[in-house]
């Protein structure tokens, strides 16, 4: 079940486009956030599978992970909660969406 709700995650990352130069997010991180842009909640485990590709590695890396995002991404803006014992939510998703124009179908 994790595993169909990561390639489909995956599919919809491919439709996202170039976010921002000036946040200078590594690829893992930016991989993250297009999740965030993607889901109402990102949970933990879904975040490790979009990182290492597996959910068995410590939940402590993702938070460093989303301090990192957090910490490039602050000055534009951008919020992200904590959603307690569950994972992370980006504020106003469908905004960032609209504003990043990430919502128009890709051509192939």
């Amino acid at each position: 079940m994790l595993e169909r709700k990561f390639a489909d995650l995956r599919k919809s990352m491919l439709a996202s486009g170039a976010l921002p130069t000036a946040w200078k997010l590594t690829p893992k991180e930016r991989d993250l956030f297009l999740a965030l842009l993607s889901n109402d909640i990102v949970t933990k485990q879904m975040a490790m599978l979009i990182l290492y590709g597996t959910a068995d590695r410590p939940s402590h890396s993702v938070d460093v992970f989303m301090s990192r995002i957090r910490s490039k991404t602050e000055d534009f803006s951008v919020l992200i909660e904590t959603i307690n014992r569950t994972g992370y939510r980006l504020v106003d998703r469908r905004v960032w969406t609209k504003t990043l124009k990430l919502d128009a179908p890709v051509e192939h």
